[in-house]
């Protein structure tokens, strides 16, 4: 019994940490957090997840073009819809 609550809790934990992004955030300039959460608040957890999200999944030039794209085509990189996708997934109240 003892050996099955910790795998279970193993998996837990593996599965948690999966769902926040998993490792390391790529290197984005300092400002470049604080311009994101002019738009989408840092007290709101959807948005501090997919600030999470997106940092650990796109390099900051990335970020940049997909923004640019969507600035001039209106459509939004694959990468900040799964982002935003599963923040609200994992955040259902918002």
């Amino acid at each position: 019994m003892r050996k099955m609550i910790t795998a279970s809790l193993l998996t837990f934990g593996t599965l948690a940490f999966a769902a926040c992004g998993g490792g390391a955030p790529n290197p984005y300039p300092a400002g470049a957090q604080a311009q994101f959460h002019a738009s989408c608040p840092a007290n709101d957890p959807v948005c501090t997840c997919e600030w999470d999200q997106i940092t650990r999944t796109l390099t900051y030039e990335q970020y940049n073009a997909a923004i640019e794209t969507f600035r001039s085509e209106g459509t939004m990189d694959p990468h900040i819809t799964r982002a935003k996708t599963h923040c609200l997934e994992w955040h259902p109240h918002h």
